[in-house]
């Protein structure tokens, strides 16, 4: 891998300096529609059965109440929330997803968004930028780790998904670029989710945990917590470590001129 391709950090930078007002229209107005699409699959998620365990077991340690659990009037710590909302929206699996990664990201990226959003009392153009920054981030990993990853038998969103909820949350909370690479070390060493589990309640599970990991991530960076400043790109990195044949320079291709977002399919049927 060349020396000089330093993914992490030049992710972090992406984060940390991209501002609402740097985004197309069109690429906002498909944010929209993915956030509209993701809640409306969500309040439908609420009468799937793995909805009630999920949410009565976030209610059960009763967390802080600092951001909702959607379908319910219960609102615990954002942390929870995310962890909640993360399984209940990809319950149905009806939520929009990306062809070449098979990454359902706003399922990934939308829940500890959100649930940050809500404890901080944030804009709406803050959701929508952090929003828009995680789904390209996630995506952007997805596409490093390359076919063979899902093939091999990894569940992309429940992998490359971490990164776009930690890029998210790390916007919101306005991570400072070291931190955000912080961030993003302390989400890869978590990224797991097998496929085995497809077809059961752990496939949505995969969805809620890597909103909670964002999450942890974010406040654990801001709070000082450090990690590898090459995590992606390392030796005994993400890359390295979860694929056969990575793709480095596809992560940062484009970066800033084509928003992933764009390239969201949203499914006419739960299939």
């Amino acid at each position: 891998m060349p020396a000089l391709m330093e993914i992490t950090k030049e992710l972090a930078e992406f984060v940390y300096a991209t501002r609402y007002q740097d985004m197309p229209e069109p690429v906002i107005q498909k944010a929209k529609e993915c956030f509209l699409d993701w809640l409306g699959v969500t309040l439908a998620g609420t009468t799937d059965p793995v909805a009630a365990i999920i949410t009565h077991y976030c209610q059960s340690f009763g967390g802080r109440p600092e951001a909702s659990i959607i379908g319910s009037n219960i609102r615990t710590d954002c942390a929870s929330a995310s962890l909640a909302n993360g399984v209940i929206g990809h319950a149905l699996d009806f939520d929009d997803y990306h062809d070449e990664t098979v990454i359902h990201a706003s399922a990934a990226c939308i829940p500890a968004i959100l649930a940050v959003a809500e404890r901080n009392r944030l804009s709406g153009e803050d959701f929508l930028a952090a929003m828009i920054l995680g789904i390209d981030v996630c995506i952007r990993v997805g596409l490093g780790l390359g076919d063979y990853h899902y093939q091999r038998g990894w569940h992309t969103t429940a992998t490359a998904g971490t990164f776009g909820a930690t890029a998210g949350v790390a916007k919101l909370l306005k991570l400072d670029v070291d931190q955000i690479v912080n961030a993003f070390g302390i989400c890869a060493t978590q990224a797991s989710g097998l496929r085995q589990v497809f077809g059961t309640m752990c496939k949505p599970f995969h969805a809620g945990k890597v909103s909670r990991e964002g999450v942890l991530s974010g406040f654990l960076a801001q709070g000082g917590f450090t990690s590898s400043k090459r995590m992606i790109e390392g030796e005994l990195g993400l890359l390295d470590v979860l694929t056969e044949n990575a793709n480095e320079k596809v992560v940062l291709d484009r970066l800033g001129a084509h928003w992933y977002v764009l390239d969201l399919s949203i499914k006419p049927y739960p299939t």
